[in-house]
């Protein structure tokens, strides 16, 4: 059950004055959208909804704000990664029955055993943050050593971990001899396994199943691996730049022009809100360097029809990093 917290948010609205809302969900709340639009248009205020694909804290439409003269941005599902004083930030928590709890961390925990696995580190994203204190306690009564790490400034919540941010782990990576991520969908363990070089379990809420994605790590590299081989035979790059407000790394973009220049390449800043393929045709590059979400290379590489790699990637297509020295990209 989704928590939306709106008796709090129409109090914080009221509490700043703001006369023009805009309100932005992530696509799974949508269903809910005009629910939410309805309760807090009962504050006075110009409540809009900010349409477009959401997607994370890292996504804010402060151009939109501008556009519409709204006071006050009422962002719901994500915890902040920025913290612009117009911007209220509404965690969504999804409150999961005790006894399901208790189910999965009996099932992990036999899992773990049997695997000699003494030592965990455990993490979530910010929809189920409340949970980690009591599963922890529990996977301590069950004789385990639980550490829940400290992360990058991008980090709100210790223990929280984002599609690009995964340091509450790796910042103990030397301490565990495996990771453990509670919650929903592939999306987040997917990440945490390509980020640490441990074995990753995920302890799923919505299915009740424990699932080991160890071997993902080495999936991973080889379909990378494949890009950069393609990539160190290109000639002409075209570096991509997103302007949204979390994933805005200009000077990242400028870095890689200058490697791939001084290495004999062609390189062109390319700039847009929204990476997508589709917004590539015609231009005459060999192969892209995403320098936005650095998922969009991890989930979405095979849809596109030319090779695109990352700014760590590109080190090793010019011979500046070695291929043993491989590692997923992380936005700090």
């Amino acid at each position: 059950m989704l928590d939306l917290r709106l008796e709090e948010v129409k109090k914080e609205i009221a509490k700043r004055n703001a006369q023009t809302i805009i309100v932005q969900v992530p696509e799974g709340l949508k269903p809910r959208l005009t629910e939410i639009l309805s309760e807090l248009s009962k504050t006075g205020a110009e409540v809009f909804a900010a349409m477009d694909p959401c997607f994370g804290a890292c996504d804010l439409p402060l151009d939109k704000m501008n556009a519409l003269n709204a006071d006050l941005l009422v962002h719901f599902g994500h915890a902040p990664i920025h913290r612009p004083q117009n911007a209220m930030y509404v965690p969504v928590y999804d409150r999961v029955p005790e006894k399901t709890i208790k189910t999965l961390v009996t099932k992990a925990a036999g899992i773990l055993k049997e695997k000699k696995i003494k030592k965990i580190a455990l993490c979530t994203h910010s929809q189920f943050i409340y949970l980690l204190e009591s599963v922890g306690k529990k996977f301590e009564e069950k004789g385990f050593e639980v550490l829940v790490g400290d992360a990058s400034p991008r980090i709100a919540f210790k223990g929280q971990v984002l599609g690009c941010n995964y340091t509450t782990v790796t910042s103990v990576a030397d301490k565990i001899d495996a990771a453990v991520y509670i919650g929903e969908g592939h999306f987040h363990p997917l990440g945490l396994a390509l980020s640490v070089n441990k074995p990753v379990f995920f302890l799923d809420t919505s299915t009740q199943k424990v699932q080991d994605f160890s071997n993902e790590l080495d999936r991973y590299k080889r379909k990378r691996f494949a890009a950069i081989t393609i990539a160190k035979d290109c000639k002409n790059f075209g570096i991509l730049v997103s302007t949204k407000t979390g994933q805005r790394y200009k000077q990242v973009a400028l870095h890689c022009k200058k490697m791939l220049e001084e290495a004999g390449k062609n390189a062109f800043l390319l700039s847009m809100d929204l990476v997508k393929e589709d917004y590539m045709a015609g231009v005459k590059v060999d192969c892209f360097v995403n320098t936005a979400c650095t998922r969009i290379v991890g989930d979405d590489a095979e849809h596109w029809k030319k090779p695109i790699i990352n700014p760590l990637e590109v080190e090793i297509v010019i011979g500046k990093r070695a291929w043993e020295d491989f590692a997923f990209d992380v936005l700090y």
